[in-house]
């Protein structure tokens, strides 16, 4: 590397330091931070792509919306032409990936999956293998194409590493994740529940540092499947079991006791998620995401999708425009820079928002006027 290489990329890395800052304190006003930041990455890729350099265009495209996607796809398309070591070569590969399913390339997502998958298999087929395809996003591009048996196969074919000695419990996790949220998302909630009790018995260390995370994932996968078949009884002892470990957490911070901020965060947005996912339960998830935004304040913690969905919860739940106003145009400035354009098409395809579709408040606070 040059030294004026090095001196670029430590400029660049200082402007995006600098719209990260501002971005955290006021997202709205960050946006020509970010541009000089944007700028100066293009001016230093014109250099030798290092790995630093790789990373940090990586990252500052993630700002960028669909612009950034795309230039994610060529950024990744040059890289992997580099003398990449195994761990490397994973990262950017799956990145180019997840990048054309962001766009909604499916044929060449597939592709590139496909490819992948293949690579990881010979490579490391009890760890790479079984994280290779693990995103939701991606396996949406096979569905899209009539092509889902295919990713199932895929599927089936990885899931005999799964008692692998040597696949850790986390590769497993998430694997065992995935193919139950694509089963569930695709309709198929028998499978999905399925791959939930396989995943429950892989994480059955409740001290373990990911035990959490996974546990989460089956409380909601539970809520959801249970809300749709209008099974109450199993949805309302799913319920009891996620408000009783958040009001449990709820307690100990106001004890002024250690809480993990994030972990309380996360449980309160997800469980209100869910509810408006699989039932019509307005009320009910709005507590929940109500909670959330408490938390976040208090955690510093920034979340478009929280106030989204809290919006759609009041305005179908509790008929309040304001509200629901107030947490759509926070929904829109949290989202400004990194995914501007998520809360646009997700305010046109949520059906809460189905009698304010042409209402020129609503339109203006999700960013279509």
């Amino acid at each position: 590397m040059t030294n004026s290489t090095a001196d670029s990329i430590q400029e660049t890395r200082r402007a995006f330091d600098a719209f990260l800052a501002q971005d955290e304190k006021d997202p709205a006003s960050a946006g020509g931070l970010l541009n000089e930041a944007f700028n100066k990455i293009e001016r230093a890729l014109e250099e030798t792509l290092t790995r630093e350099l790789a990373h940090l265009a990586h990252d500052i495209y993630g700002y960028k919306g669909r612009v950034g996607w795309e230039k994610r796809v060529q950024l990744h398309r040059r890289y992997l032409k580099s003398d990449l070591d195994v761990d490397e070569r994973y990262w950017s590969h799956w990145e180019m990936a997840d990048a054309l399913a962001a766009l909604k390339r499916n044929q060449e997502t597939i592709e590139e999956m496909k490819r992948l998958y293949r690579w990881a298999s010979a490579a490391s087929p009890h760890h790479y293998a079984l994280t290779a395809l693990s995103d939701t996003s991606q396996a949406a591009c096979w569905a899209a194409e009539g092509r889902l048996d295919e990713w199932l196969q895929l599927y089936e074919e990885a899931g005999r590493e799964l008692n692998s000695p040597e696949a850790s419990r986390n590769a497993r996790c998430i694997f065992l994740q995935s193919w139950m949220e694509v089963c569930r998302a695709n309709g198929m909630l028998d499978d999905a529940l399925r791959r939930q009790a396989a995943l429950e018995q892989a994480n059955d260390d409740p001290d373990w540092s990911g035990y959490f995370e996974f546990w989460l994932a089956c409380v909601s996968n539970r809520l959801i499947i249970y809300g749709r078949r209008e099974e109450w009884d199993l949805f309302s002892e799913t319920e009891k079991e996620a408000r009783a470990y958040i009001e449990a957490e709820l307690q100990k911070r106001s004890a002024g006791e250690p809480v993990d901020i994030s972990q309380l965060w996360w449980a309160c947005h997800d469980i209100g998620c869910c509810i408006i996912l699989g039932t019509e339960q307005y009320r009910k998830a709005a507590y929940f995401l109500e909670k959330a935004t408490e938390v976040e304040d208090a955690g510093d913690i920034a979340h478009a999708g929280t106030h989204l969905f809290l919006a759609a919860a009041v305005l179908a739940g509790e008929k309040d425009r304001g509200k629901a106003l107030h947490h759509l145009k926070k929904a829109r400035n949290t989202s400004i820079n990194q995914n501007p354009d998520m809360v646009a098409e997700r305010f046109l395809e949520m059906p809460m928002f189905a009698g304010v579709r042409d209402d020129a408040e609503f339109r203006a606070a999700a960013g279509l006027q």
